[in-house]
């Protein structure tokens, strides 16, 4: 049975029952004590271990990210070995392309008996201007007889595709607007016909057919045709 302090003191005396509470508080205190530091080096504990942990993992955090930065430098330099390898192959192919263009082309002016024989229609290539819709060509006329007489005449160009899913064709001098001529040639060896035309918008080239009336050495027709080498998204980018 618990007595309360005023029973405790009249049973002890009032000097004990005061030498009671002081030892109470003295011990009260020390433990209070005891047990704040035992909390404050448990939390300093803590807090030197998740310290140690923060710098293992910033240590390491500064060693993948060096190891990514010397990673990134190796990819940006094997990419840019890789494009300027793959610009040079593509310029070396180009220019070996070029060369049997400009070697062919020569070889039928010069040596045309290693060729068939008559008027033809050597090449018609198309190519896009900076202007979206616009294209220019080149019509290329040679003759390979080996007497060489003097060629003349008029070319006429046809493209053929479609718009709107509807299959429809076009005169390429109409679509040459103020320059629209009509391409005629003389000459005795080779001629190149060159021009400037802009599609209409959403017509989509297929082809191209060349038909060249020729009045001189003697009359006769000349035709050949082409395949449109743009392709359909680029042809629709530029003649947006």
């Amino acid at each position: 049975m618990l007595l309360s302090p005023k029973a405790l003191k009249t049973k002890l005396g009032a000097m004990r029952f005061y030498w009671l509470m002081i030892a109470l508080l003295v011990l009260v205190g020390y433990l209070g004590i005891r047990w704040g530091n035992h909390q404050y080096e448990y939390q300093a504990r803590q807090i030197e271990a998740l310290e140690q942990s923060l710098a293992n993992v910033t240590a390491e955090n500064n060693k993948l990210t060096k190891s990514l930065n010397i990673l990134g430098v190796e990819l940006e330099v094997e990419r840019l070995a890789s494009q300027q390898m793959q610009g040079s192959l593509t310029q070396s192919m180009q220019k070996q392309a070029e060369i049997r263009r400009e070697l062919s082309f020569y070889q039928k002016v010069m040596a045309p008996e290693m060729q068939e024989q008559g008027v033809v229609v050597d090449s018609l290539d198309i190519e896009a201007t900076n202007s979206p819709g616009y294209f220019r060509f080149a019509l290329v006329m040679m003759q390979k007889d080996k007497r060489k007489d003097l060629v003349q005449g008029q070319a006429q160009v046809v493209i053929h595709g479609s718009k709107d899913g509807t299959p429809s064709q076009l005169v390429l001098t109409d679509l040459m607007g103020d320059d629209s001529k009509p391409l005629g040639f003389r000459f005795r060896y080779f001629e190149v016909l060159e021009g400037v035309f802009q599609l209409p918008e959403g017509f989509i080239p297929q082809r191209l057919e060349v038909d060249c009336s020729l009045t001189k050495p003697k009359k006769g027709e000349l035709k050949r045709s082409f395949e449109w080498l743009l392709s359909v998204s680029e042809t629709a980018e530029l003649n947006s």
